[in-house]
């Protein structure tokens, strides 16, 4: 038996306004046909390489995502071997047409219409997408004039782990509790509490929310029913932060700095990576 396989997901929350399921579907569409190159770390750069519309009036739109090493065939480049600047004739013996690409790697995603959430996987054979980087990637997309003159400005968050949430909450003092809601979409919203935050964001053509709470001097912040309920709501629409201090230490805690990652195993032998990323998502769909 061959040696199992890890496979991981991040998910993002994209939100678009006015939308609908068809302007998702239109929306994505757009900014894969821009065929546009993100630089998303260093020399590494990524682009929507492959849009699949066959599952498009079922909800479901996927696709692949390729990461690759840019190269600057115009920079200066280096002969190792005598240990100097390659000189001009070196390089012009360098022939790398180009719209190729070198280090390649592919990253399946599924973009669940109904839910406005898009699943982009980060591990392929040792190579990694981070959910920062797929974040950077798909908000880089979002922000050309061809996308934003007709969509207007898309809000796209990394959604954060409860954990994380839980976590910041339990520091031994909390001086302050920063919360940052982006306008959510008003048909996934759970229940009045958050509809109001909606209602509240549209009536002042705002994008976006942010309270904080101070504590009085010398006690600390309690996080009761309102404010976990506001917290959980940034989870997948914006971040929570948190200053104070824990063992006497100041401690500055963000919830962004934790994303959610669904993660699994399989074998190479039996399942292709493509199956195995489908049915890691099918049972994170099933669990929630």
């Amino acid at each position: 038996m061959a040696r199992r396989i890890k496979i991981a997901s991040s998910i993002l929350n994209i939100r678009l306004h006015p939308h609908s399921d068809d302007r998702y579907v239109e929306f994505f569409k757009d900014i894969y046909q821009t065929k546009k190159i993100v630089r998303l770390h260093g020399d590494r750069h990524g682009m929507i390489s492959l849009l699949d519309m066959t599952k498009s009036d079922e909800g479901v739109v996927r696709g692949i995502i390729t990461t690759f090493i840019n190269i600057e065939i115009d920079g200066n480049w280096f002969d190792a071997e005598n240990l100097q600047d390659a000189t001009d004739q070196q390089v012009s013996e360098v022939k790398i047409p180009a719209n190729l690409h070198p280090n390649a790697a592919q990253f399946y995603f599924i973009f669940d219409v109904k839910k406005h959430r898009i699943y982009i996987q980060n591990y392929s054979r040792s190579k990694v997408l981070t959910p920062p980087q797929a974040l950077k990637l798909l908000s880089e997309l979002s922000t050309q004039t061809s996308i934003t003159q007709k969509y207007n400005y898309a809000s796209i968050t990394l959604i954060q782990d409860k954990k994380a949430l839980e976590k910041i909450f339990k520091i031994d003092r909390i001086d302050r509790i920063t919360i940052n809601i982006l306008k959510p979409n008003a048909d996934i919203l759970a229940d009045d509490f958050e509809e109001q935050i909606e209602a509240h964001l549209l009536a002042s053509h705002a994008r976006k929310l942010t309270l904080t709470y101070q504590a009085n001097p010398g006690d600390s912040l309690v996080p009761n029913s309102d404010i976990q309920k506001l917290g959980e709501a940034a989870l997948t629409n914006g971040s929570v932060r948190v200053d104070g201090r824990n063992d006497g230490q100041s401690v500055h805690e963000s919830t962004e700095d934790s994303p959610l990652i669904i993660q699994g195993k399989y074998d190479p032998d039996t399942t292709t990576e493509d199956q195995a990323f489908r049915r890691l998502i099918n049972e994170a769909e099933n669990n929630r």
